[in-house]
């Protein structure tokens, strides 16, 4: 670890797939655009990287980066999970990292290696453990718009993951494939036809079938249908890897139904779930945003199923529709319809955002910061002025790091999702939730 007086810091390494010789045997990497080797099922979507690490030497190349895993709620347990994005300010001053210096380090028979669409991956190493923060690529090499004195010079590398090259790997259109499949083998079966990397996969079966397909469209569009029709996650986690859950997943799953970390206003105070850390920033809400009381599902080839709250819960009426699922039944629809009306047929009093300071708690928070994961479930207690404690179980639903090296600043914050309402499903095996007549069936 690196140390200055009152700060602790993780080794923070920023590394690139700069390579001067090619890493793979020819003819077996997809290029885009390339007539041979940019045809689908012909060649791998990538291979392994050597890696050169970015944030060694001179004397200090990384000046600070952000790191933003966003998400979006469309209604109820439905959230959309975008591509994941870093922007990293180098020092460029001797010149490594400018893509028109053909003198410079990066150079492979007269040719640049400072191009579009280099590997890049950011990872923190803290109490020997290496936390993998992001992997994307480079969307390009953006030099600074002023000249600097003193020789000065900076370059920043802003970066998408892996969604960005799934979105615009558009799949023929042509006969159907996987009738009856589940949603998971459905994600599976589109990451293979893009060529997506099979290590870089971590996929769930999926609770519900799915209809065939015909494909005919981009290979993201064609896996977050599928993620909508289970009211499932799919997202990229900070090694990269195409990480598919099912419904059940928020059920069943460890990090999920059990609170795997405790924060609030008043540190080193005790609760059943854990004791409480230090925050820095909470963010409250509550509105309509969130409320649909009349729900309506219709599967591709189906009739129409909606759900609706009891007449006595409603003060207004809120539809939401969706007329895409690509369900098997009308009964999966009308249990869709009846899932999604459940977790948003009032509005909820939540708590949207938590900002973490690591600084305030090194020991304990630099693992929380780079260890949670989205689906983790945390609790967070609050004490407004001249009013009770209370608490709120939430998922993580997305992630954002930005450091500064200049001021040795991090701040970690987490987009967050009330969990309050899935502690009423009926869960075969467990204790609380397994209990008849005081839990609902859950599809």
């Amino acid at each position: 670890m690196m140390t200055t007086p009152n700060i602790i810091l993780p080794q923070l390494i920023v590394e690139a797939g700069l390579v001067n010789t090619s890493p793979v045997q020819a003819g077996t990497v997809l290029i885009l655009d390339d007539p041979v080797l940019g045809k689908l099922d012909t060649g791998t979507l990538g291979a392994d990287e050597t890696w050169t690490d970015l944030s060694s030497g001179f004397p200090q190349r990384v000046l600070g980066f952000t790191i933003s895993r966003p998400s979006t709620r469309l209604q109820g347990p439905l959230w959309n999970y975008q591509a994941a994005t870093a922007s990293i300010l180098c020092d460029d001053s001797d010149g490594a990292l400018d893509p028109d210096n053909l003198a410079g380090p990066y150079v492979s028979a007269g040719a640049t290696q400072i191009v579009p669409m280099v590997p890049v991956r950011v990872r923190a190493l803290f109490g020997d453990i290496s936390y993998p923060l992001y992997s994307g690529f480079a969307d390009g090499w953006v030099p600074a718009q002023v000249t600097y004195q003193a020789g000065y010079a900076a370059v920043t590398i802003p970066c998408t993951d892996g969604f960005k090259i799934l979105a615009g790997t558009v799949l023929a259109a042509g006969g159907t494939l996987g009738t009856g499949e589940t949603s998971g083998a459905r994600v599976n079966r589109i990451l293979t036809l893009a060529g997506w990397y099979t290590a870089r996969r971590r996929i769930s079966t999926g609770n519900s079938t799915v209809q065939g397909t015909t494909l005919g469209a981009d290979s993201l569009s064609l896996m977050q249908i599928a993620a909508d029709s289970e009211i499932g996650q799919l997202y990229s986690d900070g090694a990269g890897t195409v990480t598919y859950r099912a419904r059940h997943d928020l059920l069943t799953d460890t990090r999920s139904n059990t609170v795997q970390a405790v924060f609030g206003d008043l540190p080193g105070t005790s609760h059943s779930a854990g004791t409480e850390l230090p925050y820095a920033a909470v963010g409250r809400m509550t509105d309509d945003s969130t409320v649909a009381n009349d729900v309506q599902a219709t599967r591709l080839g189906g009739a129409l199923q909606e759900a609706t709250a009891p007449a006595g819960n409603l003060r207004f009426t809120r539809s939401y529709a969706r007329s895409d699922l690509i369900l098997q039944t009308d009964p999966d629809a009308l249990s869709w319809a009846q899932w999604v009306l459940g977790i948003s047929k009032t509005a909820e009093n939540r708590i949207e955002s938590l900002t973490i300071d690591p600084q305030a708690d090194p020991l304990n928070l630099w693992p929380q910061c780079l260890g949670r994961e989205i689906g983790d479930r945390i609790q967070v207690w609050h004490r407004p002025a001249s009013v009770a404690a209370f608490s709120r179980d939430c998922f993580i639903t997305g992630i954002t790091h930005a450091w500064d090296s200049g001021t040795a600043m991090w701040q970690t914050t987490w987009t967050l999702q009330d969990a309050t309402r899935y502690g009423s499903w009926l869960t075969l095996d467990q204790p609380v939730l397994g209990q008849l007549d005081n839990n609902m069936l859950a599809w």
